[in-house]
């Protein structure tokens, strides 16, 4: 394994389970120390989030080769990058087909026609950025309002999947 190849996690390390990285978490090496490698972790349930971690190349297995345009474009992106600003990941407590609600009153949402107290269900396997895809429906009827992305600190889970 080399700079900038993708990695597998092969074990559930205490250290990196604290802060949300767990065994079978796909992540890139930034940084190589002799057996310690720093990666860029990536949250498979929520698209956009990352977290560095120095781990032992002997819990990474390797995945496969960037392409030489995503190096390059990572060399320069990670000199501005601020590592340790980025160390956890959420946990997810979000699963497709939960019902929830919305919690807020915001202007984004009652553009697509959902407010306040509006029931839905999950839509997705994962968000992207912290934006979960949510169908809401009429109540009584059934009848879709809208289907749009809803952050999570917006809405409570009401009945688990």
């Amino acid at each position: 394994m080399k700079l900038y190849d993708n990695i597998k996690l092969t074990a559930e390390i205490a250290e990196l389970a604290q802060n949300g990285i767990h065994k079978g978490y796909s992540g890139l090496i930034v940084k190589c120390e002799g057996d310690i490698y720093t990666v860029c972790f990536y949250n498979p349930y929520n698209f956009g989030e990352k977290a560095y971690a120095k781990v032992n190349k002997k819990f990474l297995v390797f995945s496969s080769r960037s392409d030489k345009r995503i190096i390059q474009e990572l060399e320069g992106y990670l000199q501005n990058v601020k590592m340790e600003k980025y160390t956890k990941l959420s946990e997810c407590d979000v699963q497709e087909y939960d019902a929830v609600e919305l919690i807020v009153e915001k202007p984004k949402y009652a553009i697509a026609g959902v407010h306040k107290g509006d029931r839905g269900c999950v839509n997705s396997t994962y968000a992207i950025d912290n934006h979960w895809e949510i169908i809401f429906s009429e109540r009584g009827t059934g009848k879709d309002i809208a289907q749009i992305g809803v952050a999570r600190e917006d809405f409570i889970i009401i009945d688990k999947f």
